[in-house]
């Protein structure tokens, strides 16, 4: 998994702080503890981009690695599933759509 801003896709730095405010003002690096203020265990939904000043959801800076390639192949078994399972037919073809550009037939 890789930990960047997804505005600016700015990668933090094991000495980058935040700062728990308003809170109790612990200093801490806020990806140690997946936002959670670990001297007043507040959860912060959004951290704030130290490069370009943006606040965003904090479980938007998690981003899956994926490999070259890898998309597609999932594509093409998720196909396969519908043909043969018919009963699931509609959670199946609602993941193919957010997958593929093509509809199953």
């Amino acid at each position: 998994m890789k930990i960047y801003c997804p505005v600016c896709e700015y990668h933090p730095r094991a000495t980058d702080r935040w700062q728990c405010r308003p809170g109790c003002y612990t200093i801490w690096n806020t990806f140690e503890t997946r936002a959670v203020c670990p001297g007043c265990s507040k959860q912060w939904r959004d951290t704030w981009c130290p490069a370009c000043g943006v606040a965003s959801p904090h479980e938007d800076w998690y981003h899956e690695e994926v490999p070259e390639g890898a998309g597609e192949a999932e594509v093409a078994e998720v196909v396969e599933v519908v043909e043969v399972g018919s009963s699931r037919r509609d959670e199946v073809t609602s993941i193919t759509s957010t997958t593929s550009t093509t509809s199953p037939t």
